[in-house]
């Protein structure tokens, strides 16, 4: 019967650990992978969708707008269940904006889609917010994990059946279970006055619930 010191138990055991770790990760990893959705060189599968012409451009690999209204369309294709990751940027105080999803392909609600979600991205205490559902959002958290006006901020959206999470800055802020139209929609970004910037967007469609 062989002997084993107790540094080789201990080299045993942690590669042992870190095979099952990476099984977990993998397990993890399973399902659709992220898609970009902005090339950072153009608005490429994107349109403009809104009363005259938009102030959408792209700036520093940024999609970027300064005033203005409408909404950018991401066109590529329409999404029910998905996870959205991005970085945004308030430029000046006071801007407003956000990130529609499950949209119709339209300006007539007063420059916005017709039907709509939207994921507020505005300079005011309740970052996180969602508009035309019930939800939860925890202001102290969002306080707490809230940058400064300039600086690169993370949201990750998550949406599933009536189920939608929204992660600021890594931090779990806002959570609801009201949004009830389930049919695919697209996701777009929201101009209304103000000045902001998006990066590094993406994502991925997820299985219904």
């Amino acid at each position: 019967m062989l002997a084993y010191s107790k540094y080789q138990l201990f080299w045993a055991t942690l590669i042992i650990a870190l095979t099952a770790l990476g099984g977990l990760r993998a397990q993890e990893d399973k399902g659709p992978s992220f898609v970009a959705m902005f090339n950072g060189k153009d608005l490429s599968g994107w349109m403009y969708l809104g009363k005259g012409e938009g102030t959408f451009s792209v700036q520093d690999g940024a999609i970027h707008y300064k005033g203005g209204n409408g909404w950018l369309c991401y066109t590529v294709k329409e999404y029910a269940d998905f996870e959205l990751q991005c970085e945004f940027k308030l430029i000046k105080k006071g801007g407003d904006g956000g990130i529609f999803f499950r949209a119709s392909k339209d300006a007539a609600g007063a420059n916005w889609p017709s039907k709509r979600y939207e994921l507020q991205v505005k300079d005011y205490a309740e970052q996180g917010r969602l508009w035309n559902m019930p939800y939860k959002l925890d202001k102290e958290k969002v306080a707490k994990v809230r940058k400064a006006l300039g600086a690169w901020e993370t949201y990750r959206l998550v949406v599933q059946g009536d189920s939608v999470q929204v992660f600021l800055n890594g931090e779990l802020v806002t959570t609801s279970d009201g949004a009830k139209r389930k049919e695919p929609g697209y996701i777009g970004l929201q101009a209304e006055g103000g000045e902001q910037a998006f990066r590094n967007l993406r994502v991925r469609a997820l299985p219904a619930k």
